[in-house]
């Protein structure tokens, strides 16, 4: 979303950032103009789904970039149309767990989008009510990280059941969580408070499956919700001896 004007504009743009030259460019603009939607990335496919659209519509629809042809393409619509549900990618499959409708009501479904047959399916489920929170990839589960809750869940995609884990010490939303060494990071984000009040986090917390127990990392140089958090893999160069 761009503001022009004093007006919000609903923006079809993307940026993209070189990390060779240290700058951002304006790459291939989205096919639709959306904003509070979810990406993912997956093999060389960046993945734009839902959101609201230029009239405030709740979208169903996704779009995939392709990085080698520089081109966006429609995909097909996800079954069920929701504002920020838990997003993963993993053995050629996107998960989305949760979010909420248009009238703010958490949705108690996992979504699931088979990447070479652009094919859905849905599943209702009870253990499902997360709003703006993160899913991230540890070992072979996916790991719901809170999202107006304590609660940590971590889903078998194979077996199709859900193990609750240690919960964090706050109940959190908008919070960005990554796995480093085979360890959850969580950062920032917001917490509700024993009396209902909402506060910005600057907390950095980390989570050990081995033993299911939580332990701080101490605090973040700012408070910050709504922001992403990723995990940057360093590959050294090759050399060669002639």
């Amino acid at each position: 979303m761009t503001v022009s004007g004093g007006k919000s504009l609903v923006s079809h743009n993307v940026y993209v950032f070189s990390l060779k030259l240290n700058q951002w460019r304006l790459g291939e603009p989205m096919l639709v103009a959306r904003y509070s939607h979810r990406s993912i990335a997956h093999k060389n496919f960046i993945f734009s789904i839902g959101g609201l659209g230029e009239g405030q519509e709740l979208l169903s629809s996704m779009e995939r970039y392709d990085s080698i042809c520089n081109v966006w393409e429609s995909m097909a619509n996800m079954p069920v149309g929701v504002l920020h549900p838990a997003v993963a990618a993993k053995d050629q499959r996107l998960y989305l767990f949760g979010g909420e409708d248009i009238m703010q009501n958490p949705v108690r479904l996992i979504q699931v989008y088979h990447i070479s047959r652009n094919t859905w399916f849905k599943m209702e489920t009870r253990m499902i009510k997360n709003v703006c929170a993160p899913a991230v990839v540890l070992g072979q589960r996916i790991v719901i990280v809170g999202g107006y809750t304590r609660r940590i869940l971590a889903y078998d995609p194979q077996t199709n059941k859900f193990a609750k884990c240690a919960d964090m010490k706050d109940r959190k939303m908008h919070h960005g969580a990554t796995v480093m060494g085979n360890k959850l990071y969580v950062t920032g984000g917001r917490r509700l408070t024993t009396d209902c009040n909402i506060e910005d986090s600057a907390s950095f917390d980390c989570y050990d499956p081995e033993t299911d127990t939580w332990t701080s990392q101490g605090q973040l140089p700012h408070k910050l919700f709504d922001h992403a958090c990723l995990t940057l893999q360093c590959i050294p160069h090759m050399t060669t001896h002639s």
